[in-house]
């Protein structure tokens, strides 16, 4: 059933009692789940896909991008301060030979040079890394151990650092050259924020326009071709099945921040808690979105097993739970690679919206 936002739809189950709108299976009822959501939630739901309200929208995201930028990056002629979750990094005059540690993305993005990096066959950038050359150095993925010594033969000029990897490795690298680290699931703020630091401010504004122009053929194209119709994303791990909520996780908030997608009254259940997002076999019913978007396993750097989530949801696909679900029913099932749609960074994020719109933008 093509669905209506959530608001017209809970409107339309006041004045003339719509099938459906009365308590779900296993879970609230709409009303419930539309008081518990934020004002910025129920905002987003109300958007259009008009290319003029979409202009308006990423003006201001790139205005706001600047701003979260202003405050973590200072330039005072050719000085220029890096003030960063793990400490403040004064910008060395010349960065000519810039390791990079899990912030390959933006730094391809610009097309800024670097030397070296940690990455391998299964990285969604590993043919642009070997063609740029980029030199391999080593992390221990289980305990998040980067290679300090392969590091300092390399004699860098310049670190940026995933800040994710914490204090004591901002440290160590900060004695073999300045070190700055960013919040790469911020894709944004991250790309313009190492762009200023590097004195290409201009370079990473113009990228980001290029990335949301890209989100707006998406999204019209998408808004479209979808009809109304919602769009889940469900995640298939060795012990849960995860599905993500709307707003609230930057692995997939893309697809609403940029791309309007709407999601089914199960989605935004799980978006009142955002920290739990399993469910059980036994709420597949529930999920009575048009479309979903289906991935098994773990990112790249994982060193989990994805053997094993690959055959559970090889398994998922034979119960009859699954095939009784709206979106495979109506072959509406985009299957999609998870070291690519785990990740985190602007290119990352171009190449799901390129899927999604070879896949039902068409």
């Amino acid at each position: 059933m093509k669905r209506l936002l959530l608001s017209a739809l809970l409107g339309a189950c006041v004045l003339i009692g719509v099938a459906g709108c009365g308590p779900q299976q296993n879970g609230m009822t709409h009303e419930a789940i539309y008081a518990g959501l934020d004002d910025k939630v129920k905002v987003a739901l109300e958007r259009t896909n008009d290319p003029k309200d979409i202009d308006k929208e990423f003006k201001k995201r790139l205005a706001s991008t600047k701003k979260a930028v202003d405050k973590i990056v200072s330039v005072d002629g050719d000085n220029i301060v890096v003030t960063h979750k793990l400490g403040k990094t004064v910008m060395p005059k010349e960065h000519k030979r810039i390791v990079v540690v899990r912030a390959e993305d933006p730094m391809i993005a610009l097309d800024e040079s670097f030397i070296a990096a940690n990455y391998n066959e299964n990285s969604y950038l590993y043919n642009e890394l070997k063609e740029r050359n980029i030199q391999n150095f080593s992390i221990n993925d289980e305990t998040r151990t980067i290679n300090y010594e392969q590091i300092q033969a390399l004699k860098p000029d310049l670190i940026i650092m995933r800040d994710s990897y914490g204090k004591a490795a901002y440290e160590a690298l900060s004695k073999i050259a300045p070190t700055i680290t960013f919040n790469v699931n911020k894709e944004e703020v991250a790309l313009l924020g190492i762009a200023t630091a590097l004195g290409v401010p201009e370079k990473g504004e113009a990228r980001l326009k290029e990335y949301y122009n890209n989100a707006k053929k998406t999204r019209i194209a998408l808004g479209k071709n979808l009809n109304g119709e919602t769009v889940g994303f469900l995640r298939i791990m060795n012990k849960e099945i995860r599905l993500y909520p709307y707003m609230k996780n930057d692995i997939n908030n893309f697809m609403a921040d940029l791309l309007n997608i709407k999601p089914p009254d199960m989605v935004l259940e799980t978006e009142l808690n955002p920290t739990n997002n399993a469910i059980s076999l036994e709420r597949l019913p529930d999920l009575d979105a048009g479309y979903l978007i289906v991935s098994s396993g773990y990112g790249a750097s994982s060193a989990n097993n994805q053997g094993i989530a690959d055959q559970r949801l090889a398994n998922l696909k034979k119960d009859e739970l699954w095939k009784n679900l709206p979106a495979v029913k109506a072959d509406h099932v985009l299957q999609v690679d998870s070291t690519l749609w785990m990740a985190h960074g602007i290119i990352a994020k171009e190449r799901a919206m390129k899927e999604l719109y070879d896949t039902w933008g068409k």
